[in-house]
C-alpha cells in the first residue's frame, strides 16, 4: 500500500506541474498574457 500511495502522490504532482505550466505558457505563447489584454481584443473584435 505504501508503493500506491508514493505512486499516486507522485503521478498527482507532475499532473499539478504540467496543468500548471500549460495554463500558463499556453496563453502566454497566444499572445493573451493577461484579461484585460484580452478583454481589449475581444471587444476590438466585437466592434
Amino acid at each position: 500500500m505504501d508503493f500506491v500511495q508514493k505512486l499516486a502522490t507522485t503521478i498527482l504532482g507532475t499532473l499539478l506541474l504540467v496543468f500548471t505550466v500549460a495554463f500558463v505558457s499556453v496563453p502566454y505563447s497566444l499572445g493573451h498574457a493577461g484579461a484585460g489584454m484580452a478583454a481589449a481584443k475581444t471587444a476590438h473584435h466585437l466592434g
